[in-house]
């Protein structure tokens, strides 16, 4: 049995899109023999985490979740990428997977160059990767694609326009007008409320944080009767299910309206990671919109169904990663057994 730790464990946002991608990492490793001795949570300061660097003292490997975390030289994304020259590490092999890397200043290759793998979840973010590391980078589409598809219940009918969120405040408050304005629209948050845990600050003010998020969940449900929180994963699967469509501006919400078979419509988010996975994908532009020309595009919802062309590339983008992921972990695993 070898054994790793996990940096970036993004489950504390209450996403499900990093639920899935947590569940699956760990289920990975698992299946390889790699038992998770510790994880490191998003924002967390790991640097100053007394019992997470005793466990990477003790690991084989050191894993980092890039996630959405490496793009414009965010300072969260410097401080996972550090991880290669703390005392803790050692000589361990580090492998960075599932990241973006876009625009990031040239300092960053010094990190990059001493990362024993380097996997991107899309092509852009590899050629700019391997440019700063010096070397070929892979990629694997996003990771929450590597469960494959989710099939519906027999008999769910999809007669639901579903809107999601942004992580930007003013698409998130337009797609609410619209959520509002159309009696077949159900507000669907990725997040379990539409106000994100703060896991990383300390255990008072977290506990304040998740009173606050709770009470303004129940206020948001009565203003808003058409929302639908749901508790997990499965639930926010089993309501995109209900959909004719999607409606979103989270990257993690078009992978799971890829891998539903659920028709969507996208606006791009903080970084190129929408148009990056379509272009992955073989699907083109066509789904990427701007929020001006949502009610145009509304007003013929029958066009908006998955083309025969489009099915089949999302058949074959969803094998494309399993069959990456599968090499991804195989290769952590011989790092770790060599570690």
């Amino acid at each position: 049995m070898a054994n790793a730790v996990i940096l970036n464990d993004t489950r504390g946002d209450s996403h499900f899109g990093c639920f899935r991608v947590m569940r699956l990492i760990e289920e990975n490793l698992a299946s390889r023999g790699i038992r998770v001795l510790a994880r490191s949570g998003v924002r967390n300061d790991w640097e100053n985490d007394r019992p997470f660097l005793d466990a990477m003292a003790k690991s084989d490997v050191i894993v980092i979740n890039g996630e959405g975390t490496l793009h414009h030289g965010a300072h969260s994304g410097a401080r996972l990428l550090r991880v290669v020259d703390h005392p803790a590490r050692g000589d361990k092999p580090v492998a960075l997977i599932n990241a973006i890397y876009q625009e990031n200043p040239s300092e960053w290759s010094h990190y990059l160059e001493k990362m024993a793998i380097i996997s991107t979840r899309d092509s852009w973010s590899a050629a700019e990767a391997g440019r700063h590391a010096g070397r070929d980078v892979g990629f694997v589409p996003d990771l929450s694609l590597s469960g494959g598809f989710e099939e519906a219940a027999p008999g769910i009918t999809r007669n639901l326009l579903l809107v999601g969120d942004s992580v930007s405040r003013d698409v998130s408050r337009r797609l609410l007008a619209l959520a509002d304005s159309r009696a077949d629209a159900r507000l669907l948050p990725i997040l379990k409320t539409i106000k994100a845990s703060k896991p990383h600050v300390a255990t008072p003010l977290r506990l304040l944080r998740e009173a606050y998020i709770r009470l303004h969940a129940a206020a948001f449900g009565w203003r808003h009767g058409n929302v639908l929180f749901n508790r997990d994963e499965a639930g926010f699967i089993d309501a995109l299910q209900h959909g004719y469509l999607h409606v979103t501006g989270r990257f993690h919400a078009v992978c799971f309206c890829l891998f539903t078979r659920t028709p969507f419509l996208a606006i791009e988010s903080n970084s190129w990671k929408i148009g990056a996975l379509m272009h992955d994908l073989g699907l083109g532009e066509k789904r990427l919109v701007a929020i001006e020309d949502l009610p145009d595009l509304l007003a013929s919802p029958d066009i908006l169904a998955y083309s025969a062309e489009e099915m089949r590339a999302i058949e074959e983008g969803i094998a494309m990663c399993r069959t990456r992921s599968a090499a991804l972990f195989d290769d952590i695993a011989r790092l770790a057994r060599r570690g």
